[in-house]
């Protein structure tokens, strides 16, 4: 099953540049994947009868072509099946209003019990719901986890504010590109034209843990960024290039 949503992005999702930024890209894959959930009575809403929640694990995104202020986009996204017993894909293309591609995405999530928090295994029942399509955003289908570099350039404490926390007591998804962005040299934060966006999501930051450390190092134009809880393990990786 192949679920759609026409969307028109706002004034405050663009950059000084004119085109949609990153964290505004996320969004809006990230709305459609609960957009769609909620078609299907398994969305955040529905979280009290079904005491199923998804977790974001991984993401994979590619910029074919900037979108611009004004336009209308058409957003797909799909199941692309299971991964592990407790690991699914999801993937993502967003088109222009001429129809050209502009972003593919690939996504990995892992299905937890609301209440108790633990994984739940993912059974052919919950596929079913969900409607596995066979295809992949990406030609080789690939969606690996980024690996912690052996070291770093500079790191800078992070203080986590309470506008940051998710409806789960969990620092958002979101967040941790907007710490990526913050660690980037301000010539390349200005002028920057990723085209490649990876995040491993590790660890959640809780609500309780307000003081992060993150590092940085740039390698041949790909700019790593690991996000570290105040006990120093990490909790998430961001690679932009």
């Amino acid at each position: 099953m192949i679920y759609e949503e026409y969307v028109k992005a706002s004034l405050e999702d663009y950059g000084r540049n004119g085109r949609l930024e990153e964290r505004s890209i996320l969004r809006v894959l990230e709305n459609i994947s609960s957009y769609h959930s909620d078609s299907l009575g398994y969305g955040a809403r529905d979280l009290e009868h079904t005491k199923l929640a998804w977790l974001l694990l991984e993401w994979r995104v590619k910029i074919h072509r900037h979108m611009q202020y004004g336009q209308s986009y058409r957003v797909t996204t799909w199941s692309r099946g299971v991964c592990s017993f407790c690991t699914t894909l999801r993937d993502f293309e967003i088109f222009d209003e001429e129809g050209n591609l502009c972003v593919s995405a690939s996504s990995k999530w892992t299905p937890v019990n609301a209440v108790d928090k633990k994984l739940i295994r993912v059974t052919d029942e919950l596929l079913d719901i969900y409607g596995t399509e066979e295809r992949s955003a990406f030609e080789d289908g690939e969606l690996f986890r980024l690996r912690e570099p052996k070291e770093y350039e500079k790191e800078m404490p992070y203080h986590i504010r309470r506008k940051e926390i998710d409806l789960n007591g969990h620092l958002h998804n979101l967040c941790y590109l907007d710490i990526a962005l913050e660690m980037i040299p301000d010539e390349i934060y200005h002028e920057r034209d990723f085209k490649d966006i990876r995040i491993t999501y590790r660890k959640e930051i809780k609500s309780d843990e307000k003081d992060i450390v993150c590092k940085y190092r740039e390698d041949n134009g790909t700019h790593t960024v690991g996000v570290y809880g105040p006990n120093g393990t990490l909790r998430a990786i961001v690679a932009l290039s």
